[in-house]
């Protein structure tokens, strides 16, 4: 996908580690959905602490509430794409019945480009 210097939109969505939709890890499946809309790019973050809406603490420590560790994926495109993919997240995340934020921030690209073995491998 193409992707121009200049304005563009990144969506973030805060979940857990063991969310699942359909039998697949979420993110996996946010990641994937984005490629398929053709989203510039899609990246999921595991994180290493954090707290959510029910003030849950997520953490791998031994007398920590929960090991459900924090995932972040971030999609980056411009505003229209990320306006209208940010609606199907919204289905999916809606059937999961899981605790998620969503966040959508403005940023300027300075670069985007294929890499060497992007173009090899067309």
């Amino acid at each position: 996908m193409s992707l121009s210097t200049g304005k563009a939109q990144l969506l973030k969505i805060y979940l857990g580690e063991s969310d699942h939709y359909q039998g697949k890890p979420l993110y996996e499946v946010l990641v994937l959905e984005a490629r398929s809309a053709g989203m510039a790019g899609a990246t999921a973050t595991k994180g290493v602490m954090s707290f959510g809406a029910s003030h849950s603490i997520h953490t791998m420590k031994i007398f920590a509430l929960s090991s459900d560790m924090p995932v972040v994926v971030e999609i980056v495109d411009e505003e229209e794409k990320i306006q209208n993919f940010s609606l199907r997240v919204q289905e999916i995340l809606e059937k999961t019945g899981k605790g998620v934020l969503m966040t959508v921030q403005n940023l300027d690209v300075i670069q985007y480009q294929q890499g060497k073995k992007y173009r090899e491998v067309k």
